[in-house]
């Protein structure tokens, strides 16, 4: 048996490809929402933009989770990486010609959103079925670990590249990225140990399967809670993240791309210094402390955002969040992979994202709402959110 999980080859391949595609994705995040604040210089666009992909990727997560557990999860990943290439070279076509249209932004975000929909769930659920539940941490923190690298990567090379060479050139180094990441994808083969369902679940049967993963999850307790604690976190986090920080660029330091790409870079550097110091722990026994440690963090992170006024103090506010997310993160998903019996996988994969997706578009709709009427006031709330989680949860009475 191999001691380390990059011995393995299969997993070096989604390895590479989870991490390209990931890459792409911040790429992604970033010049969209510079593209769309430079054509209507409106919040509450870059919040419909946004929620046009959130909406799908929500209702369709399970979804893609229960396929994962009946098909094979590098294929569905590969297919979804596809797709988010032909996306995102139709955004560069549209630039380099000139035609790009607010309304194409909306449709093309919608589609992305049901592809992700399928992609994060298989590339989570697939890797348990590489390697063996010993090696779970530790390739859990390589796994994170290229995800952040590529974070870093993806929102600084976002930035310099639409701030050196403009966006059409920015949204076709975007494409390429994608098809690089699908292309490893690809090349991974089924283990001989592992079998997939050989037809596709009716409509009827992925239903049931779906209703038998959430019931699965809310019989477990420490599922549950850990489920619920992380969804609220992310109800509170990502749209301050995403479009308040591009406000606060455009308000407080100047509105270039390239310090936006750098702020949202400086939550990869530290998310990667948090999967570090992860990468030590071989198991945990419950992540709950370090879910509302997290909480405290990322509520005095956020509301501080508030009130900078200076660059340098939003990269280091930014970059001590993502320390506490990149640590969170590789315990969470470790743990809820080794508490999960192997038919479960794709399904828990699935509520999982669920959790950091369903209410995405809440998160990105009260941002754009809020910040058009006062910025401050919209890292304010989401920072006292936060804060509200992290009393309320020691108080539960379950364990976890």
């Amino acid at each position: 048996m191999a001691k380390h999980p990059l011995q393995i080859p299969n997993f070096r391949l989604l390895w590479l490809g989870q991490s390209l595609i990931l890459c792409a994705v911040q790429f992604w995040v970033v010049a969209l929402t510079w593209l769309v604040l430079q054509k209507t210089g409106s919040g509450v666009a870059i919040g419909t933009v946004l929620l046009a992909a959130a909406v799908p990727r929500a209702l369709l997560t399970l979804v893609g989770g229960a396929l994962s557990d009946r098909l094979s999860p590098y294929r569905i990943a590969t297919f979804s990486a596809i797709t988010n290439t032909i996306l995102v070279g139709t955004v560069a076509a549209l630039l380099w010609y000139d035609t790009i249209q607010f309304q194409y932004l909306i449709i093309v975000a919608g589609v992305f959103g049901i592809s992700d929909a399928f992609l994060y769930p298989a590339t989570l659920s697939a890797l348990p079925r590489l390697i063996d539940k010993s090696l779970l941490m530790k390739a859990n923190a390589l796994m994170q670990g290229g995800e952040q690298i590529t974070n870093v990567i993806g929102s600084a090379a976002a930035g310099l590249a639409i701030g050196t060479f403009g966006l059409p050139i920015a949204f076709t180094i975007n494409t390429v990225l994608f098809a690089l990441g699908g292309l490893f994808l690809y090349f991974i083969r089924q283990p001989k140990n592992v079998q997939n369902s050989s037809t596709t679940p009716s409509i009827q049967q992925l239903l049931g399967e779906i209703a038998e993963g959430i019931r699965y999850a809310w019989k477990n307790p420490p599922i549950r809670i850990s489920l619920l604690i992380t969804a609220m976190l992310n109800l509170a986090t990502l749209g301050p993240l995403v479009v308040g920080v591009a406000k606060l660029v455009e308000l407080r330091f100047g509105g270039s791309a390239t310090t936006y790409g750098y702020i949202q870079a400086a939550f990869g550097v530290g998310a990667f210094l948090g999967v570090l110091a992860a990468s030590q722990i071989n198991s945990v026994k419950t992540p709950r402390m370090t879910l509302v440690l997290l909480a405290y963090g990322l509520g005095i992170g956020t509301t501080g955002l508030g009130f900078v006024q200076q660059a340098w103090m939003a990269y280091g506010l930014i970059a001590l969040m993502g320390l506490g997310g990149g640590f969170v993160s590789v315990i969470a998903i470790g743990w809820l992979q080794e508490q999960t019996v192997a038919e479960m996988q794709g399904r828990m994969m699935g509520l999982l994202t669920f959790t950091a997706v369903a209410l995405d578009p809440f998160s990105q709709a009260a941002s754009g709402f809020l910040m058009d009427i006062n910025l401050t006031l919209m890292f304010v709330v989401a920072g006292a959110t936060m804060l509200l989680t992290a009393v309320i949860t020691p108080f539960s009475s379950t364990n976890i």
